[in-house]
């Protein structure tokens, strides 16, 4: 998109201009500049009589481009408005913001306006609930002969929310499995992005949750590490294959645990935080593991050398290592490397040459040495002198 692009508004999309849900719910979090070019949007909207360029927004609102394309993006992610592109031409669609009642009913929403002016202004915005009873009253009762297009609108409206993510029943399912957030207004957000991004339902989304978690604790960094494994094409050998296969059935608990019991050890308290650390940088655990059986057959110990373990930790965590198979791919190309490097040392060879011919030979002995091959050569050349005898 350039400042000479043209722009034209769809047809018979205009919106309301109340601005209240927008200045108490949707400001703290996309800020000025995007509400300006909203404003803008609504204020200028035209029918679609005719097209524009886009420079003439970027002078009125004295934007530069890039302060555009941010703001059009978020403008996108909160559906006020969606951007089509047909070549070098554009429409804008405009939608209207969500009351405030529905902007907080939002779990994503609300967690990020928390964040922004925190819980308790948050709770000042929620609409008083009633006392007395609802009287409910169907587009049915009043229009019987819509009764069948009525049910049609329901089902797609049942469908739509049964696509959202439903932290509530989430939630339900942490509480029967014992997990727990570790910052839920963060990971929430986390949570619903990584929905979003792969098209998860909810409970898709609580699957790789589960999976990850360390300690009972959400992991959203080892959620990340899990969904970028990429299938890896490798010759293993039959002994490679079956680490990489341990490495991936096993938690790092247990993988650690049957390692000490092979060596009539049992895990610290030590061996345990250090578990930990690997966790909390983002490794998984098929990760951790290759690590851990790394470490141990570096030394003849039944406990595991912790500072060695977190060097190739962060070495892995740096490298985005992902997999158990990519972890094994470095340990042996780094064998590889070892062994290269070895055979193209060239070997001592034994000279001949006496080392006092060399021109940076130094005369390194000793004033006692000195006195004693004196008395030899003083010795020898008597022994000469009398006729070798």
């Amino acid at each position: 998109m350039k400042p000479i692009d043209r722009f034209s508004y769809l047809k018979n999309n205009r919106v309301s201009q109340d601005t209240s849900s927008l200045v108490q719910c949707y400001l703290p979090i996309i800020g000025q500049e995007a509400l300006s070019l909203y404003l803008y949007t609504i204020s200028f909207w035209d029918n679609g009589r005719k097209e524009y360029l886009f420079s003439s927004i970027l002078n009125h609102l004295n934007f530069g481009m890039d302060r555009l394309l941010k703001s059009l993006k978020i403008l996108s992610a909160f559906n006020l408005l969606t951007l089509y592109q047909n070549g070098e031409v554009y429409q804008l669609a405009l939608h209207a913001p969500l009351s405030s009642q529905d902007f907080l009913e939002h779990p994503v929403y609300r967690r990020l306006l928390e964040k922004k002016i925190g819980d308790a202004a948050v709770e000042d915005l929620k609409v008083e609930s009633s006392d007395g009873e609802e009287i409910p009253v169907s587009l049915n009762q009043v229009f019987p002969d819509l009764a069948e297009l009525g049910s049609q609108e329901d089902l797609s409206l049942k469908k739509k929310v049964a696509n959202d993510f439903d932290l509530d029943h989430f939630r339900q399912l942490m509480a029967r499995d014992g997990l727990r957030f570790a910052d839920e207004q963060s990971d929430v957000l986390n949570l619903f992005a990584i929905a979003e991004e792969k098209k998860w339902t909810w409970f898709e989304t609580y699957q790789l949750a589960k999976s990850t978690a360390v300690s009972q604790v959400i992991s959203t960094k080892r959620m990340r590490e899990k969904i970028a494994q990429k299938p890896v094409s490798s010759d293993f050998s039959p002994k490679e294959t079956t680490i990489i296969k341990e490495a991936k059935s096993k938690t790092a608990l247990q993988f650690l645990a049957e390692i000490k019991q092979t060596r009539k050890g049992t895990i610290t308290q030590t061996e345990r935080e250090l578990l930990q650390q690997m966790a909390g940088l983002g490794l998984l655990d098929e990760v951790i593991n290759i690590i851990l059986l790394l470490t141990f057959n570096k030394v003849d110990s039944a406990n595991i050398n912790e500072k060695y373990a977190m060097k190739v930790a962060n070495d892995y965590a740096y490298q985005k290592v992902h997999s158990a198979e990519e972890a094994v791919l470095r340990i042996r190309e780094r064998g590889q490397k070892n062994q290269a490097q070895k055979s193209s040392k060239p070997s001592p060879t034994k000279s001949n040459v006496p080392k006092w011919s060399n021109p940076d030979y130094k005369n390194e002995t000793s004033e006692e040495t000195r006195l004693e091959l004196e008395r030899k050569k003083q010795e020898l050349l008597a022994r000469l002198e009398k006729g070798g005898d």
